[in-house]
């Protein structure tokens, strides 16, 4: 199935899950491999996934493929034209939209902080 947002995803981001904490101390985190997705930057209250309101900096929008990637915590990076990154924040919120039969475009949203 063809995905109706993918002209909009002009931004590309890769997603940080932190792996633990290896024998010397150091936080250790897997990269995912980037994708395409859209960032707004701004300011909205949202609810954690324990309720707690929170500002929410930035918002992600990308295709549902990619919501299995997301985990509240997890690190959000920008890849920049010149193929340094950005850290857009940290994943507080995953809403996916899935319209089933309804035909409507289906895409996965991320609150960031």
């Amino acid at each position: 199935m063809m995905d109706e947002l993918a002209d909009f995803y002009v931004h590309t981001a890769i997603v940080r899950t932190k792996n633990g904490v290896n024998g010397q101390g150091v936080t250790t985190y897997t990269d995912s491999s980037p994708f395409p997705c859209f960032f707004a930057d701004g300011s909205k209250l949202v609810r954690d996934s324990q309720g707690q309101r929170i500002i929410g900096a930035t918002t992600l929008t990308c295709s549902n493929q990619y919501a299995p990637l997301f985990q509240p915590g997890s690190q959000v990076l920008q890849v920049n034209d010149d193929m340094s990154h950005t850290l857009k924040g940290s994943v507080v919120l995953i809403n996916v939209a899935d319209s089933k039969g309804l035909e409507l475009p289906d895409h996965t949203t991320v609150s960031l902080v």
